[in-house]
């Protein structure tokens, strides 16, 4: 086989799906995947949508979903392991070192307060998620925030009605959640996506 054969094989593998493994069922743990039923709906008890990669705790039968996820504590309690967080903080802060945003974007770390994170099942605002994956915005995690929103202009619910958007887009590479670098590689947004406003997301380089 040629090495042009070998390629046009690769590529034909490439694009053939493959059957991905039959979900967890009844009564038991699974690891959420793309063709799992529950991915991108919200979990009854915190409000955050499940992801590729989550524990949760599912019951195929009542078709009721919770998470295992510590930093979420909805189908079992937080360990109280410091030593492990500090070594996620560690992993988490050399990753955003070696590989920085756009340069003259900022980032933010979400504290478990903001607005932007979900305060129960029955918060379903669209600020609550991401522009570019759709999902909720967890504690800890980096994100960068429209500009559009002067920071004054913010209550503890969000933003006064002429305060712009206050949106943001995921940029946490150590969560999985590149969300940034996929919606504008070029750092650059001459309008924001929700209020229309020019210029303001046009960041610097």
């Amino acid at each position: 086989m040629t090495e042009a054969e070998e390629l046009q094989y690769g590529i034909l593998l490439g694009e053939t799906p493959r059957p991905e493994p039959e979900d967890e069922r009844a009564d038991g743990s699974a690891v959420t995947r793309l063709s799992s039923w529950w991915n991108h709906l919200r979990c009854l008890r915190c409000g955050h949508t499940f992801r590729r990669g989550d524990s949760v705790r599912v019951n195929d039968r009542e078709r009721t979903v919770l998470h295992l996820a510590p930093v979420l504590n909805c189908g079992i309690p937080r360990p109280e392991d410091a030593g492990a967080d500090e070594e996620i903080a560690a992993f988490r802060e050399g990753l955003r070192l070696a590989w920085p945003a756009t340069q003259g974007v900022r980032l933010r770390r979400l504290a478990a307060d903001d607005w932007r994170i979900p305060k129960g099942p029955d918060d379903v605002r669209e600020a609550n998620v991401c522009l570019e994956c759709g999902h909720t915005f967890r504690p800890g995690e980096y994100v960068i925030v429209c500009p559009c929103r002067p920071e004054q202009a913010a209550g503890p619910d969000g933003p006064t009605l002429d305060a712009g958007c206050g949106r943001a887009v995921h940029r946490d590479p150590a969560a999985g959640l590149s969300c940034w670098d996929s919606w504008r590689p070029d750092g650059t947004v001459p309008v924001c996506p929700v209020t229309q406003t020019a210029v303001r997301w046009r960041l610097p380089r």
